[in-house]
């Protein structure tokens, strides 16, 4: 089927009722008024991109949020709530789902958003020419055809995809996905207008002015490495609910100096260092943030040294994760022996993935010494390796601290530090000329399927060049097998195929999953605490 095409015709299917917005009000807060001042943040990692089809770092995804939107967005209770989207529903067997937008929607240059701008953004994700490391997304939610045109088995416009009229966007899964809907917020998913994108060729999203807009704000000065500003976009559906304000982000990684400009009312949201929490944590605009994201160590399994299991081993049992979170970091961060973050998915009797996962290697220096003995009588030396990291500061101290655990522990090895900007440690990943890589991996949307699903054989993102079979049939039964419509059973796949990943091939190394400690402006509404998902910044609106 070709799906690209237009259909004039209604649907000639039975649906039920889904997911709805319900009405077209706003998001944001309800007492917003024009002419607020702006709000500042600081970030502590500069951003790579603004084009949604190839963003995949926090703050890229973060910045992309501000300016363009999608079907559906996050609102300031934390739900999902209709975006360009007014309302939609999914048919009996969950594998069809129809959108309906909202009426009279527009970019920011006044042209119409339709359900073709959608297509093409589907289409352009999966497009082997677009090079997306986030193209697997279509196939985690399952839409038809998606893993053929990622390899150009098939065309992109065989992709499950299609307008049925300029309001009606419908996507075909090959099977249900219970996470679907809060994967519509996500920035991959964002609409693009091909012939404003064909337009701008290589030099599209590359600046403000070779971008056009589809959210609340647009984007108006982008100095890389610096700052980036957004103001108030007057074509947004939802736009009289908003300020006419502006956003401004500042990069720095000086949080001590951005501090004492959030002190004297010139920044109105920092991140805290470890060391700063207990200084700051009386501080009227003191919060902390429970997060998704989980911190491990990626070996690369093709590296001279780390290709052996035992080395792999002892170094998993050289890792003081307790002193790693409660003496290094000190921002709430938690001790973790798996990749999967607690709190982000439970059964159907409510038990969260993290109680279920059998026994995983845990601090044991004497086990660590007896694993290294042996790799150093299999490779017939002493191993030298190299973590690779972000130079922001707490990750710094991460990477340091597990330098000298691993030295401690076991004794003869060399372990080097090789820090680096966040863009250029990604790079040197996706490269695979590491050794070991310490990273963090945030879930996109609220299933075990977002973590796992990095370390399948032949995943964009694998950096490590991890590959088990056993691992890859217990991630193929849960998310596209015999599984896939048992809720709790696929879980239970996904713990066994974690346990495989950690506790029997050592794919990878957990460190933490992180919490944060931040300042928000006390004149400042809007944040939303999300644990999962894009958008906590886009509702921020200054009441004085």
């Amino acid at each position: 089927m070709n799906y690209r095409k237009v259909m004039t015709c209604a649907m000639a299917m039975t649906m039920v009722a889904g997911c709805s917005s319900g009405s077209a009000s706003s998001a944001a807060s309800s007492g917003s008024t024009k002419g607020a001042t702006p709000v500042t943040i600081a970030i502590e990692n500069d951003m790579n991109t603004m084009d949604s089809s190839i963003a995949t770092d926090g703050s890229s995804l973060s910045m992309i949020a501000f300016c363009q939107s999608g079907l559906v967005q996050y609102g300031t209770d934390g739900k999902i709530t209709g975006d360009l989207a007014e309302s939609w529903e999914t048919s009996q067997d969950g594998k069809t789902w129809t959108f309906h937008l909202r009426d009279g929607i527009k970019w920011s240059d006044g042209t119409p958003i339709t359900a073709a701008d959608f297509v093409y953004a589907f289409q352009r994700l999966v497009d082997p020419a677009t090079a997306s490391e986030y193209n697997y997304l279509a196939t985690a939610i399952n839409v038809e055809n998606a893993a053929e045109c990622i390899s150009g088995e098939k065309a992109v416009d065989e992709l499950g995809v299609e307008a049925v009229d300029d309001s009606t966007f419908v996507v075909h899964l090959s099977a249900p996905c219970s996470f679907m809907i809060s994967l519509m917020s996500f920035p991959e998913f964002y609409p693009l207008n091909e012939a404003y994108v064909t337009s701008q060729g290589d030099q599209y999203a590359l600046s403000p002015e070779n971008m056009i807009y589809s959210g609340i704000y647009t984007m108006t000065d982008w100095q890389q490495g610096n700052r980036y500003t957004f103001t108030h976009n007057e074509n947004y559906w939802d736009e009289a609910s908003y300020p006419q304000q502006q956003i401004d982000v500042k990069f720095t990684q000086e949080i001590q100096t951005t501090v004492l400009e959030y002190q004297q009312g010139n920044v109105d949201y920092v991140t805290l260092s470890g060391e700063m929490v207990d200084a700051y944590k009386d501080d009227p605009g003191f919060t902390n943030i429970q997060a998704a994201s989980v911190y491990y160590l990626c070996p690369n399994m093709n590296d001279e040294y780390m290709s052996n299991i035992n080395l792999r081993k002892a170094i998993a049992y050289s890792i003081n994760r307790e002193s790693i979170v409660n003496d290094v970091l000190k921002t709430g961060a938690t001790a973790i022996d798996g990749l999967v973050g607690r709190g982000v998915v439970t059964t159907t009797d409510g038990t969260d993935f993290r109680d279920m996962a059998e026994e995983m290697p845990s601090y044991d220096p004497e086990k660590a010494a007896s694993f290294y003995a042996e790799a150093v009588k299999e490779m017939g030396k002493d191993a030298t390796v190299e973590i690779v990291y972000d130079n922001a500061n707490d990750t710094s101290k991460m990477a340091e601290n597990i330098q000298q655990m691993v030295e401690t522990a076991c004794p003869g090895i060399t372990v080097t530090l090789n820090p680096n900007p966040k863009k250029t440690r990604i790079q040197i990943m996706f490269a695979h000329d590491f050794s070991i890589g310490l990273t963090r991996w945030g879930p996109d949307y609220a299933d075990p399927q977002s973590y796992l699903d990095l370390f399948v054989s032949d995943a964009s993102m694998n950096f490590g060049q991890y590959s088990s079979k056993a691992f890859d049939t217990l991630e193929e039964k849960a998310t596209k097998g015999e599984d896939v419509n048992d809720f709790d059973q696929r879980i239970i796949d996904m713990v066994e195929a974690e346990h495989v990943l950690v506790a029997e091939d050592y794919g990878i190394m957990p460190v933490c999953q992180e919490g944060g400690a931040v300042l928000i402006s006390t004149d400042v509404e809007g944040y939303i605490p999300l644990v999962i998902g894009t958008g906590a910044w886009r509702h921020l609106t200054k009441t004085h």
